[in-house]
Protein backbone atom coordinates (compact mmCIF):
# COMPACT_ATOMS: atom_id res chain seq x y z
CA UNK A 1 0.00 0.00 0.00
CA UNK A 2 1.29 3.45 -0.89
CA UNK A 3 0.92 5.90 1.95
CA UNK A 4 0.83 9.65 1.82
CA UNK A 5 1.37 11.48 5.09
CA UNK A 6 -0.34 14.85 5.60
CA UNK A 7 0.67 16.44 2.29
CA UNK A 8 -0.62 19.92 1.58
CA UNK A 9 -2.64 20.33 -1.59
CA UNK A 10 -3.64 23.94 -2.01
CA UNK A 11 -5.16 24.91 1.31
CA UNK A 12 -6.48 21.49 2.22
CA UNK A 13 -4.57 18.73 3.99
CA UNK A 14 -4.64 15.30 2.39
CA UNK A 15 -4.04 12.04 4.26
CA UNK A 16 -4.49 9.29 1.70
CA UNK A 17 -3.59 5.64 1.48
CA UNK A 18 -3.56 4.31 -2.05
CA UNK A 19 -3.57 0.60 -2.73
CA UNK A 20 -1.87 -0.62 -5.91
CA UNK A 21 -5.02 -0.45 -8.04
CA UNK A 22 -5.79 3.11 -6.91
CA UNK A 23 -2.18 4.06 -7.69
CA UNK A 24 -2.55 2.58 -11.19
CA UNK A 25 -5.79 4.51 -11.72
CA UNK A 26 -4.20 7.76 -10.51
CA UNK A 27 -1.29 7.17 -12.90
CA UNK A 28 -3.81 6.63 -15.72
CA UNK A 29 -5.43 9.96 -14.81
CA UNK A 30 -2.04 11.73 -14.85
CA UNK A 31 -1.23 10.18 -18.26
CA UNK A 32 -4.67 11.19 -19.51
CA UNK A 33 -3.96 14.78 -18.45
CA UNK A 34 -1.33 14.78 -21.22
CA UNK A 35 -3.67 13.15 -23.76
CA UNK A 36 -2.24 9.62 -23.56
CA UNK A 37 -3.84 7.25 -26.05
CA UNK A 38 -5.58 3.89 -25.38
CA UNK A 39 -4.54 3.48 -21.74
CA UNK A 40 -4.90 -0.04 -20.34
CA UNK A 41 -4.31 -1.32 -16.79
CA UNK A 42 -3.37 -5.02 -16.55
CA UNK A 43 -3.44 -6.94 -13.26
CA UNK A 44 -0.17 -8.91 -13.46
CA UNK A 45 0.28 -9.79 -9.79
CA UNK A 46 -0.32 -13.54 -10.20
CA UNK A 47 2.07 -13.81 -13.17
CA UNK A 48 4.88 -11.58 -11.90
CA UNK A 49 6.61 -11.24 -8.56
CA UNK A 50 7.82 -7.67 -9.02
CA UNK A 51 4.61 -5.76 -9.81
CA UNK A 52 0.86 -5.83 -9.24
CA UNK A 53 -0.15 -3.80 -12.31
CA UNK A 54 1.18 -2.75 -15.69
CA UNK A 55 -0.16 0.48 -17.08
CA UNK A 56 0.25 0.54 -20.85
CA UNK A 57 -0.40 3.69 -22.86
CA UNK A 58 0.66 5.39 -26.05
CA UNK A 59 1.92 8.74 -27.28
CA UNK A 60 2.01 10.20 -30.78
CA UNK A 61 5.74 10.99 -30.95
CA UNK A 62 8.94 11.22 -28.89
CA UNK A 63 7.96 14.56 -27.35
CA UNK A 64 4.49 13.26 -26.42
CA UNK A 65 5.95 10.12 -24.78
CA UNK A 66 8.28 12.34 -22.75
CA UNK A 67 5.46 14.70 -21.72
CA UNK A 68 3.29 11.80 -20.52
CA UNK A 69 6.13 10.18 -18.55
CA UNK A 70 7.30 13.47 -17.03
CA UNK A 71 3.78 14.40 -15.94
CA UNK A 72 3.20 11.03 -14.27
CA UNK A 73 6.51 11.27 -12.39
CA UNK A 74 5.93 14.92 -11.42
CA UNK A 75 2.38 14.38 -10.14
CA UNK A 76 3.31 11.31 -8.11
CA UNK A 77 6.30 13.13 -6.66
CA UNK A 78 3.87 15.84 -5.44
CA UNK A 79 2.16 13.03 -3.51
CA UNK A 80 5.45 11.73 -2.09
CA UNK A 81 5.72 8.76 -4.48
CA UNK A 82 9.02 8.42 -6.34
CA UNK A 83 10.08 6.25 -9.25
CA UNK A 84 12.28 3.33 -8.30
CA UNK A 85 13.77 2.76 -11.73
CA UNK A 86 13.10 3.24 -15.39
CA UNK A 87 14.41 4.31 -18.74
CA UNK A 88 15.25 7.87 -19.82
CA UNK A 89 12.15 9.87 -20.72
CA UNK A 90 13.49 10.74 -24.18
CA UNK A 91 13.27 7.34 -25.88
CA UNK A 92 11.50 7.28 -29.24
CA UNK A 93 9.57 4.02 -28.80
CA UNK A 94 9.22 2.98 -25.16
CA UNK A 95 9.54 4.71 -21.80
CA UNK A 96 9.34 2.53 -18.67
CA UNK A 97 8.80 3.92 -15.17
CA UNK A 98 8.83 1.57 -12.16
CA UNK A 99 6.82 2.72 -9.15
CA UNK A 100 7.13 -0.63 -7.36
CA UNK A 101 3.65 -2.11 -7.44
CA UNK A 102 2.86 -0.37 -10.75
CA UNK A 103 5.10 -0.35 -13.81
CA UNK A 104 4.24 2.25 -16.44
CA UNK A 105 4.90 1.59 -20.14
CA UNK A 106 4.55 4.58 -22.49
CA UNK A 107 4.88 3.46 -26.11
CA UNK A 108 4.97 4.96 -29.55
CA UNK A 109 2.48 3.32 -31.92
CA UNK A 110 5.29 1.30 -33.54
CA UNK A 111 6.78 0.31 -30.17
CA UNK A 112 3.43 -0.81 -28.82
CA UNK A 113 2.78 -2.96 -31.89
CA UNK A 114 6.31 -4.42 -31.85
CA UNK A 115 6.49 -5.35 -28.15
CA UNK A 116 2.75 -6.17 -27.92
CA UNK A 117 2.67 -6.42 -24.11
CA UNK A 118 -1.12 -6.64 -24.10
CA UNK A 119 -0.92 -9.87 -26.10
CA UNK A 120 2.09 -11.17 -24.15
CA UNK A 121 0.19 -10.67 -20.88
CA UNK A 122 -3.17 -11.43 -22.49
CA UNK A 123 -4.19 -13.84 -19.72
CA UNK A 124 -4.05 -10.99 -17.20
CA UNK A 125 -7.24 -9.18 -16.24
CA UNK A 126 -7.83 -5.72 -17.69
CA UNK A 127 -8.88 -3.43 -14.89
CA UNK A 128 -11.61 -0.88 -15.29
CA UNK A 129 -10.57 2.74 -15.58
CA UNK A 130 -12.76 5.57 -16.82
CA UNK A 131 -10.96 8.48 -18.48
CA UNK A 132 -12.10 11.93 -17.43
CA UNK A 133 -14.34 13.56 -20.05
CA UNK A 134 -13.08 16.65 -21.82
CA UNK A 135 -14.76 19.85 -20.60
CA UNK A 136 -18.25 20.02 -22.12
CA UNK A 137 -18.04 16.49 -23.56
CA UNK A 138 -20.31 13.61 -22.56
CA UNK A 139 -18.72 11.04 -20.20
CA UNK A 140 -16.61 8.36 -21.91
CA UNK A 141 -17.14 4.63 -21.45
CA UNK A 142 -14.79 2.72 -19.09
CA UNK A 143 -11.59 1.52 -20.75
CA UNK A 144 -12.04 -2.19 -20.04
CA UNK A 145 -13.28 -5.32 -21.78
CA UNK A 146 -13.83 -7.30 -18.58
Amino acid sequence: MVEEQQQTKGTETVDERWDSLELARRIADFADDKKAIDTVILHVEEELQFADYFLITEGRNKRHLSAIAENVAKELKRHGIYRLAGTPFNDENWVVIDFGSVVVHVFSTDGREFYDLENLWGDCTKMEWTPKPAPGAPPREPASDD
